[in-house]
C-alpha cells in the first residue's frame, strides 16, 4: 500500500460482470389450448409418419377409435404416459402444418396418397485405364 491518503482506483480483476435485465415488465403466460372433446373420434391421415419411440404411440392411433380410448390406452401399461403428455402428442399430431391425425365428429376422408418421386438417372462413372488414370468418355458430334 500507498502511504498516500489518495484513494485507490478500484480493479476489475476477479470480479463478475453483471448484465441489466432484459425488461422490468411482467411475463405473459401463453394461453393454455383448449382439449378437444374426448367423443370425438381420430382419423389417421398418414399412417407410419413417425419413427423411434413416438412410432410406438403414433402407431397405437386407428381410424374411428375415440380421444377417451387413445387416453386410456396410453396412460395404462406399457405407456404409462401423463394425460399432459398424451395432450401434447394429440396436438403436435393434429397441428394443421404438420396433419398427421385428424380429430373431429365423425371420421373424415383420407386424402389420396401422392404417387412415388420419380428416380433420377445416375452419373457414369469415369473409366480407369492402366496407369489409374480415369478417362472421360470421347465427346459425340465432332
Amino acid at each position: 500500500m500507498s502511504m498516500t491518503d489518495e484513494p485507490q482506483a478500484p480493479t476489475t480483476e476477479g470480479k463478475v460482470k453483471t448484465t441489466p435485465k432484459k425488461s422490468d415488465k411482467p411475463k405473459v403466460a401463453r394461453p393454455r389450448l383448449a382439449r378437444l372433446p374426448e367423443e370425438h373420434v381420430i382419423t389417421v391421415l398418414r399412417p407410419n409418419a413417425k419413427s423411434g419411440k413416438s412410432s410406438d404411440r403414433f402407431n397405437i392411433y386407428q381410424d374411428g377409435m375415440t380421444i377417451k380410448q387413445y387416453l386410456e390406452i396410453m396412460t395404462k401399461e406399457p405407456h404409462n404416459r401423463t394425460l399432459g403428455e398424451v395432450w401434447a402428442d394429440i396436438r403436435w399430431d393434429t397441428d394443421p402444418n404438420r396433419r398427421l391425425i385428424n380429430v373431429g365428429p365423425t371420421v373424415v376422408e383420407k386424402p389420396p396418397i401422392p404417387p412415388a418421386p420419380e428416380k433420377k438417372p445416375r452419373k457414369k462413372k469415369l473409366e480407369v485405364v492402366e496407369g489409374g488414370t480415369p478417362t472421360q468418355p470421347a465427346p459425340s458430334g465432332l
